[in-house]
C-alpha cells in the first residue's frame, strides 16, 4: 500500500494517496456484427464487446470491416463509455452521460493488439482509429480474439494513467459461433465486387448502426 500524506499549517487539510484494489463484479456481451445494407448485402462485419460493473459504468469497443461510399473496405476500432444512474427501479428508469477518453490499448498476454486515441472533433468523447490497409487474415483473427476473451484493456480517462479492465474468457463459445463472421465476411467482398454507388464518403453516424 501506498500512502502520502501531506500537512499544511493554519488550514485543516490532510492529502493523501492510497493504492488499494477493490474487487467488482463485471458483466459482458460478446457478439458479431453483422450489418446489411439496403440492398440486404453485407457492409458491416466484425467484433462489439460489452462491459459493465455495478458502479454503472459501461465500456464499448468495436472492431469492424465496413464498406466506405468509395467502394473501399476500411476496418474501424471505437471504444466509447457511458456512465449510467439509475434513477427509478420499478420501471425500471436510467440516465446515461459520455465518458471523456483519451485513449484506448487492447493487451493479450503482454501483447499490445490494437490501440486508439482521442481524435480532433471534441465532440466525440470516443476514441477510434482507422486502417485502410486490408489484412482479412490478421483483421480476421482478430476479430475472434475479441470475441473469445481473455485480454485486458488499458483505457485512459485520464492521459497517462491506465485503468486496466479484464475482459473474461467467452466460456459459452463454441466451435461454430465463428460462422456467423465468417459468413458475413465473405459476403462482404462479394458486396464489394457488386457495389456500383455514387462518390462520397461514409460518415460515422452511419457506420454505426451497429448497436
Amino acid at each position: 500500500m501506498l500512502l502520502l500524506i501531506g500537512a499544511t499549517t493554519g488550514f485543516a487539510k490532510d492529502e493523501f494517496e492510497v493504492d488499494a484494489n477493490e474487487e467488482n463484479r463485471r458483466f459482458f456481451t460478446m457478439e458479431w456484427i453483422d450489418v446489411v445494407d439496403d440492398n440486404n448485402r453485407k457492409f458491416v462485419c466484425g467484433t462489439k464487446v460489452s462491459t459493465f460493473d455495478y458502479t454503472g459504468r459501461k465500456l464499448v469497443l468495436k472492431y469492424y470491416y465496413i464498406i466506405t461510399n468509395e467502394n473501399k473496405i476500411v476496418t474501424r476500432f471505437d471504444v466509447n463509455a457511458v456512465q449510467a444512474s439509475v434513477l427509478e427501479m420499478e420501471p425500471l428508469k436510467t440516465e446515461e452521460f459520455k465518458i471523456n477518453l483519451h485513449g484506448a490499448i487492447i493487451v493479450k498476454d503482454g501483447e499490445d493488439l490494437l490501440a486508439g486515441l482521442k481524435g480532433l472533433d471534441k465532440s466525440y468523447k470516443g476514441i477510434g482509429a482507422q486502417y485502410n490497409e486490408l489484412d482479412i487474415i490478421g483483421n480476421t483473427e482478430l476479430f475472434k480474439i475479441l470475441y473469445y476473451g481473455g485480454y485486458e484493456i488499458e483505457l485512459y480517462f485520464i492521459p497517462h494513467a491506465p485503468k486496466i479492465i479484464p475482459i473474461a474468457k467467452n466460456e459459452i463459445y463454441t466451435e461454430g459461433s465463428e460462422e456467423t463472421l465468417v459468413r458475413c465476411i465473405l459476403d462482404l467482398l462479394d458486396n464489394q465486387e457488386r457495389k456500383n454507388i455514387p462518390k462520397g464518403e461514409v460518415f460515422s453516424e452511419n457506420a454505426y448502426r451497429t448497436g
